[in-house]
């Protein structure tokens, strides 16, 4: 028996993606998501409320997503893509850096 197919490491390997990887991808999706709504010309504060609102339930429904499964290796990787996707459109879509400085430069 190999140590992957051991019932409790399975179980732990589980648990912490459950916990783990529900609360990232919940926070990056609460994180990311109004920044792609304001660029589609919603109110980005008020979706912020919104997604921190609905990230509670996200992150229920992730933690019953994750232990319900039977394939767990799947589970793992869908789980790092939308977390790399999400991560990515949080890059992208914010405002540079160093734009209020530039600005402020030029008075």
């Amino acid at each position: 028996m190999s140590l992957i197919s051991h019932p409790k490491v399975q179980l732990s390997y589980r648990l912490l993606l459950a916990i783990a990887g529900g609360f990232c991808l919940s926070i990056l999706a609460t994180a990311a998501v109004p920044g792609v709504l304001a660029l589609l010309g919603a109110d980005k504060a008020g979706a912020f409320v919104w997604l921190m609102l609905l990230s509670f339930l996200c992150y229920s429904l992730i933690i019953l997503w994750v232990i319900s499964t039977r394939r767990l290796g799947r589970t793992s990787l869908l789980l790092l893509l939308l977390s790399a996707g999400l991560y990515l459109s949080l890059v992208y879509t914010a405002p540079p850096a160093d734009a209020s400085t530039s600005a402020e430069q030029t008075r």
